[in-house]
């Protein structure tokens, strides 16, 4: 598939990145999807599952648009309730790119899903940390990438991050807790 298509598909599948006012980095967080995909093992973007635990209906895709989703509603009402103006496009970027690296941390296996290779020995958002900062996007969006899983030991330091840490703990927990599973803010 040329490349060109992937950048199509990644718009059309991640509809919340029209909302980054910022082009450069609008352009960027689509670049970074089609490039982690291109170089995947996905045939498809919801081919990749959101954790190897859960059942393939709550793919990569459907959880990067619910975090992107839950974190733009949550910073705007941080502002209305608050008062704490936030950037709103680091915020979409930083949902958005925050589990790209699943594209490459999972793998099919014939009985489902599991940890690559990478998956195994990369922290989980190593990669997605990684691709934006070669991609030149902002030292605070590379800090909520690294920050927004318990997994790292960097806690969130900025507004964006902290509100995207939690959209991503509100999804996963809600998808653990539909499945029987042990909620991820229990894990230890």
């Amino acid at each position: 598939m040329e490349k060109t298509e992937r950048v199509k598909i990644v718009r059309e599948a991640f509809p919340e990145v029209e909302q980054i006012r910022d082009e450069a980095l609008r352009q960027a967080v689509v670049d970074i999807w089609a490039t982690a995909w291109e170089t995947s093992e996905w045939e498809k973007l919801e081919d990749c599952p959101k954790g190897v635990e859960l059942p393939l209906a709550h793919n990569l895709l459907t959880h990067s648009r619910a975090v992107a989703s839950f974190a733009m509603s949550l910073c705007e009402q941080h502002r209305e309730f608050n008062g704490i103006a936030m950037n709103r496009d680091e915020v979409i970027a930083i949902a958005l790119l925050h589990d790209v690296c699943k594209l490459h941390e999972f793998t099919k296996t014939a009985t489902g899903y599991a940890k690559s290779r990478i998956g195994n020995i990369y922290q989980h958002g190593y990669l997605s940390a990684h691709w934006a900062q070669e991609a030149g996007l902002s030292e605070e969006i590379v800090h909520g990438l690294i920050s927004h899983t318990p997994l790292s030991g960097v806690v969130p330091q900025t507004q964006e991050a902290v509100l995207v840490h939690y959209a991503d703990f509100a999804d996963t927990d809600a998808l653990l807790l539909e499945a029987g599973l042990t909620l991820f803010c229990k894990r230890k």
